[in-house]
């Protein structure tokens, strides 16, 4: 990502928002530089995640479509990974990584870790592909990150997250 917002390359143009689908949250700063660059796992930058499910719909999603399908499982790559870090002062939310394929079907994986959110230190997701039921791995449409269940009717709470190196590998055996 670049801060050019005129070529269409700021973070949040590839990640589509709370402003653009309504949930609370919102992918980068409001100033450039758009991406965050100080708190990085690697390279130079990561993506600050804003959620705030204080108000409805009490979820929030960042989803990044592709105008091709993506075939994840060109050789031999059997695992989605991601790095994520919290702040301490976060609220506790579930956190979901979801998958739609080109035919619309969608599935999603929720972090098994309640106390992601306030890690201070960055956490590797390892999430086999398989784990996403029903999705053609090999036609991969979308992708999204959510914090918050969709289904909830209460207010739950907000924070910031930085995700950063989001991958699919070919994951060792036994690793």
């Amino acid at each position: 990502y670049t801060d050019d917002f005129e070529a269409g390359e700021a973070i949040f143009q590839a990640w589509i928002d709370g402003l653009t689908n309504n949930t609370g949250s919102t992918v980068g700063y409001w100033q450039a530089p758009f991406a965050e660059q100080t708190v990085v796992h690697a390279g130079r930058q990561s993506m600050p995640f804003d959620y705030n499910n204080v108000s409805p719909p009490y979820y929030s999603e960042a989803k990044r479509t592709w105008d091709s399908p993506q075939d994840w499982t060109k050789n031999g790559v059997d695992t989605l990974t991601l790095y994520i870090r919290g702040n301490p002062g976060n609220a506790t939310e579930p956190f979901y990584v979801g998958i739609d394929d080109e035919t619309g079907h969608t599935a999603v994986v929720a972090h098994p870790d309640p106390t992601l959110m306030t890690t201070t230190t960055w956490i590797e997701w390892r999430i086999p592909l398989d784990s996403f039921d029903g999705v053609n791995a090999a036609a991969v449409k979308s992708i999204y990150l959510r914090a918050g269940d969709p289904d909830r009717s209460a207010p739950g709470g907000a924070g910031l997250l930085y995700i950063d190196d989001i991958w699919v590998i070919h994951a060792p055996v036994g690793d």
